[in-house]
């Protein structure tokens, strides 16, 4: 529509835009997404590559040949050899290690025994029991040993012990007062399991109306101490090889032939234990040599096992249809990927290009075997069958092989004429585990000054539940002698006009132990790391720093004499260190049981370390102004 303007008489048109209305009460040919333009779909096939025909068809059903043996025998190293068992996981009988019971364990089976006792009482109505007095009268059965407290005319070696336990200032002061008031529960459970009817007779105090309530109560507090403890997961001969800082066990399972297979893993460092921590053992000499007995021969059994394809996919996986939406929260073009990033390109390569090309066939196996598929029939849309065998096939393998959960072989020497181990091992593990923050804590660094390898102890248990600073103790335990020192040191004469002070040697912190470099035996080149000792001066006489933690303790008696040395592989500790931790850990199992035990774990350390120690030393004097 146009008008003439009076003034200018240029026209001037106001243009009015005709639209469809897009909103309707109701949206079904929206959501129908119809397309009303036949080329666009044939470009979009086009563009696709569905205008490429392929003579071929898809899977729909299939046939798997397959072998499964269970696992039939274990042992740990240094142990010998056992019957395998999957009522505890595999973690449990490689990873456990036996503790010492803490003063804040003691206390709380203390506690947990008199509330035993006490609801016992209550439930079956004892007529005259009071709580008190039973409280009384296991701390006078069962008492809490008191800490030490030493004085200058004690002996050197009693000093030195008191003063040891002393450093640990939480712990002292939680078993002073647990002396004062409570009595001891770890004393008493040894008591129960030994000579039970001696501990009842003395618990109630020779009244036989309290024989029922006390015989009960004190079976339902073995049952508990028990399972709280996990005494049962205390396995004596875990896997903990010292000398790598490791763990190494084998299992056994019928092969296919008449002598048993074995499976090593000899470089477990802790943590999660899956298939590829084992290897196929090669060598001549087994760990686990002889022949399948014939209750071993009867786990292993073969299987014909029908099922149906589908498609291989992950979550947040592109669908394989044009017209299915998908999450909006999963962007796969937004992918960053470096040159390095040799995971996320494999990852995004799959999922954008090959995830429609893969099916996956599902089979059960049971846990803890070692399952072999020895070939696939699979049968497409079109009728054709087609044999489908395992993508390595020995011999002919070349680096460049295509492979999944293969296990590797290990052998005496190279030899190429074994071929490569198709089989699949399901290990009897557990998928996930709690683990608490670490109770020990040591850091092995190496030092190129001193030429040596320091073992550093970071965190130490208090013996009252908790932890404590391994650094801070050793300040305090030399603090303690220093207070206790009889023997006065020499008064330095000073020197007005001395530039220099000559220093014969420094000292280190008590929680640094030393490693030093040793020949192999029969070897002049190879070489090994020995826990060696620094001197320690008080009164006058020398006595040698031992560590604290367990994990370093190897070898030691209780009064830190030393019965066998304790070596260390020199390639266990490589250039950037280890990280050793002993923690807590806590499980559940496929039966339902919560399991827990503590259990050691290596990682990589931060770099290497200096402790400063040297010998021989011209110190500049500061002269003050």
């Amino acid at each position: 529509m146009a008008r003439i303007d009076y003034y200018s008489c240029d026209p001037f048109r106001a243009w009015n835009r005709l639209e469809g209305r897009p909103r309707k009460a109701e949206f079904e040919d929206v959501l129908a997404a119809t397309v009303h333009d036949p080329l666009w779909f044939l470009t979009r096939q086009w563009q696709f590559g569905e205008l490429q025909g392929e003579d071929t068809g898809s899977a729909i059903f299939s046939k798997v040949l397959m072998s499964v043996s269970q696992i039939t025998r274990m042992k740990n190293a240094g142990g010998a050899v056992r019957e395998f068992s999957n009522e505890v996981p595999l973690e449990i009988q490689v990873e456990s290690i036996p503790r010492e019971m803490s003063a804040g364990d003691r206390a709380d089976a203390a506690f947990m025994l008199a509330k035993s006792l006490d609801n016992k009482a209550a439930e079956l109505g004892v007529a005259g029991y009071n709580s008190k007095v039973m409280k009384a009268r296991l701390k006078d059965l069962y008492p809490f040993d008191a800490p030490e407290v030493v004085v200058k005319e004690d002996s050197h070696e009693e000093i030195l012990a008191g003063t040891h336990e002393m450093a640990n200032e939480t712990g002292t002061r939680f078993k002073k007062s647990m002396h004062d008031r409570y009595f001891d529960g770890q004393k008493a459970y040894q008591k129960i399991s030994t000579q039970k009817a001696l501990a009842i007779h003395d618990i109630t105090g020779g009244n036989p109306a309290y024989s029922t309530f006390v015989t009960k109560a004190v079976d339902d507090f073995k049952e508990w101490y028990e399972k709280t403890y996990h005494l049962e997961a205390a396995y004596p001969d875990n896997a903990w090889v010292p000398e790598q800082l490791e763990y190494a066990f084998d299992l056994a399972f019928p092969g296919n032939g008449t002598n048993r297979e074995v499976l090593s893993a000899e470089e477990y460092a802790g943590g999660h234990l899956d298939w590829y921590s084992f290897d196929v053992n090669k060598k001549l000499v087994k760990p686990i040599p002889g022949k399948v007995t014939p209750e071993e021969a009867l786990q292993r059994s073969p299987a014909l096992v029908s099922v149906i394809p589908v498609e291989a996919t992950f979550a947040g996986a592109p669908n394989s249809r044009f017209w299915q939406f998908e999450d909006g929260r999963i962007d796969l073009g937004n992918i960053h990927a470096g040159t390095t990033d040799i995971a996320k390109l494999i990852f995004s390569e799959y999922a954008l290009l090959y995830s429609n090309d893969w099916q996956l066939i599902p089979i059960s196996v049971p846990v803890g075997s070692v399952t072999e598929i020895k070939g696939i029939i699979v049968t497409d849309v079109f009728g054709e069958q087609s044999l489908v065998e395992s993508a390595n096939q020995g011999l002919n393998d070349t680096w460049s092989g295509w492979g999944m959960f293969n296990l590797s072989t290990l052998k005496d020497q190279p030899d190429k004429s074994i071929p490569i181990d198709t089989r699949m091992f399901l290990a009897p593990a557990l998928p996930k585990s709690m683990e608490s923050d670490p109770v020990e804590e040591v850091r092995m660094v190496r030092d190129e000054m001193t030429n040596m390898v320091w073992a550093v102890e970071v965190t130490l248990p208090d013996g009252a539940g908790g932890t404590m600073d391994a650094s801070r103790v050793a300040r305090r335990y030399t603090e303690l002698l220093a207070d206790l020192e009889s023997v006065e040191k020499p008064m330095e004469i000073p020197d007005e006009s001395a530039m220099f002070r000559y220093v014969l040697g420094n000292t280190v912190p008590e929680n640094w132990i030393p490693f030093v470099p040793v020949h192999q035996p029969g070897g002049n080149r190879s070489i090994r790391l020995q826990r060696a000792s620094m001197p320690r001066l008080f009164n006058n006489e020398f006595s040698k720093v031992r560590p604290r933690s367990g994990i370093l303790r190897v070898g030691l008696q209780g009064n830190d004499q030393q019965l066998n040395p304790y070596f260390v592989n020199e390639e266990e500790v490589p250039r950037a260190g280890i990280h050793l931790k002993g923690t807590h850990q806590r499980g559940r199992w496929m039966n339902g049981t919560i399991l827990g035990w503590y259990g050691y774990k290596k990682q990589t350390g931060r770099g290497e370390g200096s402790s400063g120690l040297c010998y021989d030393r011209l110190e500049h004097i500061k002269k003050k102004s």
